[in-house]
């Protein structure tokens, strides 16, 4: 999840999928009032970040892979951005 933010399509299309399991983008856009090239676009977004998976022409999100990734992303906030002393930021 690191590599994308998160929006507000893109919230709704994971709590939709973990609420309701296996969805077609057809399903998934009409729940949500979108477009299928909306929910399409926004699906290949969440696909690539590993967050929604694929099969046939389904969709799923799995609660462990959602909070997998969100801790993946948590842990890059907990690296120091500035070194001890305060002068230079860390690279």
């Amino acid at each position: 999840m690191s590599n994308i933010l998160m929006n507000r399509t893109r919230s709704q299309i994971v709590r939709f999928l973990l609420k309701n399991g296996p969805s077609t983008c057809g399903e998934i856009g009409a729940e949500l009032q979108a477009s299928t090239s909306t929910i399409r676009r926004q699906l290949n977004f969440l696909g690539n970040a590993g967050l929604v998976q694929r099969a046939s022409n389904q969709f799923t999100a799995s609660p462990e892979n959602v909070q997998r990734q969100t801790d993946d992303f948590a842990a890059t906030f907990h690296c120091p951005v500035m070194q001890q002393d305060g002068l230079a930021p860390m690279n």
